[in-house]
């Protein structure tokens, strides 16, 4: 995460990797080589990792990453690309200041607790990155060096390659570029325990004014960090009944009310350590009206799950599906895939990193239950988007993108209200949804782990 002093630094660094290192000076060398032989360059900073990442002709890849490699030896962050670049950071928010997506994420973090590091604005502008930054004594030149000295350490990186050469030829070459010289500074990766929504952020409605003519619910609860447990993954199991679309599910009986035209639901992990449950709802306009009405209709629905308890022939369908997803899945991006693959290193094995987000291969109603138990009232918050919120008594703005919004509180009231809505409680049949037309895929086949299963094969390099 960024310095407090200083939003952004992260996110201007990964900007920074692309201006030159000492064995390739010239600005936008990498880019260059790499345009000129048929490929593409990006990169993203999220909340706990940076993820850089090209294409490039098969028979270029060795130049290309001998250039790369060259972003965590030797960078050259130079004056006159820094004072340049960050021009180029402040035009990118510039650009999202009218993004409703960005907006919304910001607020999220707006809403979070005073002092988390979630609440800190990433993308960073002109403003945080050299004129706050000056006025603090800061010079940022110094400041960029001193984050990729603390943390860029090859304890903490992990290389995702996909090429057309075999596994030996790729190690033979990787050897020769460098990557073993990335120095190990025995850095701990930050690891949030504490959720950044805590008793002051929940038991709260925001209102928040779009850019665009949109109207959506959201209701978000803090959970712990469920990544690791794959496996099983409880909030799937969740998810899967929460946002199901068939007769009898929760999504059919609020578009059979003409209030909602979609619903999705499921975990996000906000950074190693923290995570919520997030429940969206595309509105009506008729819905806009009903918003309370359609969170007591979703806490009824929670309720049939708490009465019921897990069921393992509903695990037992989606570890048949998972399994079948696997097996037939589309070839993949080769960018694409190396992207994800690099990224998801530093939270699964090497024998999983394939199938982890298909196979689930232990049920565990224990644990399930104990996330279920806590989509309660009393642990959550929610968001209703729409313009019909604009200029409304009590609104205020959010400090970073200017969004309106308003914050109030959803009083004990309301809250045993969501379980004593005028509607017929959900049934322990409305779970008997028909998944008559379900595959079935019995579980007596082998999968041919011997070969990479679409055909490019993969390297790892470990420092």
């Amino acid at each position: 995460m960024d310095p407090w002093e200083l939003p952004g630094t992260a996110h201007f660094c990964e900007h920074m990797l692309f201006l030159g290192t000492d064995k390739y000076p010239s600005e936008n060398e990498y880019s260059k080589f790499i345009s000129a032989h048929a490929g593409s360059t990006n990169a993203y900073t999220a909340a706990d990792h940076t993820n850089y990442h090209f294409d490039v002709k098969p028979d270029q890849l060795e130049g290309a990453l001998d250039r790369f490699v060259q972003f965590f030896l030797a960078p050259q962050f130079t004056e006159s690309a820094t004072e340049r670049e960050v021009c180029a950071v402040d035009s990118e928010h510039s650009n999202n200041l009218k993004n409703d997506g960005w907006r919304k994420l910001q607020v999220e973090r707006f809403h979070s607790k005073s002092g988390h590091d979630y609440g800190k604005f990433g993308t960073g502008n002109k403003k945080t990155l050299m004129i706050d930054a000056r006025e603090k004594g800061i010079e940022p030149r110094q400041a960029l060096l001193e984050f990729h000295k603390q943390w860029y350490s090859s304890n903490i990186m992990s290389l995702c390659i996909v090429g057309s050469e075999s596994l030996d030829e790729m190690e033979a070459y990787l050897g020769t570029l460098g990557f073993d010289a990335i120095e190990n500074k025995d850095v701990q990766p930050k690891e949030w325990l504490e959720n950044p929504y805590g008793e002051e952020q929940l038991k709260k409605r925001i209102e928040m004014v779009p850019i665009k003519d949109s109207r959506s619910l959201m209701i978000r609860f803090p959970i712990p960090d469920l990544q690791s447990e794959y496996k099983s993954n409880p909030t799937h199991y969740i998810s899967h009944l929460l946002g199901h679309e068939g007769k009898g599910s929760l999504l059919s009986e609020l578009k059979r009310l003409g209030w909602v035209s979609s619903l999705t639901a499921g975990e996000s992990n906000l950074a190693k350590g923290m995570s919520t449950f997030d429940i969206h709802v595309d509105l009506s306009v008729d819905g806009l009206e009903h918003t309370e009405d359609i969170v007591g209709l979703i806490f009824n629905y929670i309720g049939l799950l708490k009465r019921t308890g897990p069921l393992e022939w509903v695990h037992e369908e989606l570890s048949e599906l998972g399994e079948l997803k696997f097996r037939f899945k589309d070839k993949e991006n080769p960018m694409s895939l190396a992207t994800k693959l690099a990224s998801e290193l530093k939270q699964v094995p090497f024998s999983d990193i394939l199938s982890w987000r298909y196979l689930l291969t232990v049920f565990d109603p224990d644990r399930i239950m104990e996330v279920v138990n806590m989509l309660t009232p009393q642990n959550m918050f929610y968001m209703v988007v729409a313009k019909k919120f604009t200029g409304q008594e009590g609104n205020t703005r959010e400090p970073v993108y200017g969004t309106e919004m308003r914050v109030s509180d959803i009083s004990e009231v309301n809250f045993q209200g969501y379980f004593m809505r005028a509607f017929p409680l959900f049934t322990v049949s409305s779970l008997n949804i028909d998944f008559s037309s379900a595959f079935f895929c019995p579980r007596s086949y082998l999968f041919p782990f011997s070969s990479f299963y679409f055909f490019v094969p993969l390297a790892l390099c470990r420092f």
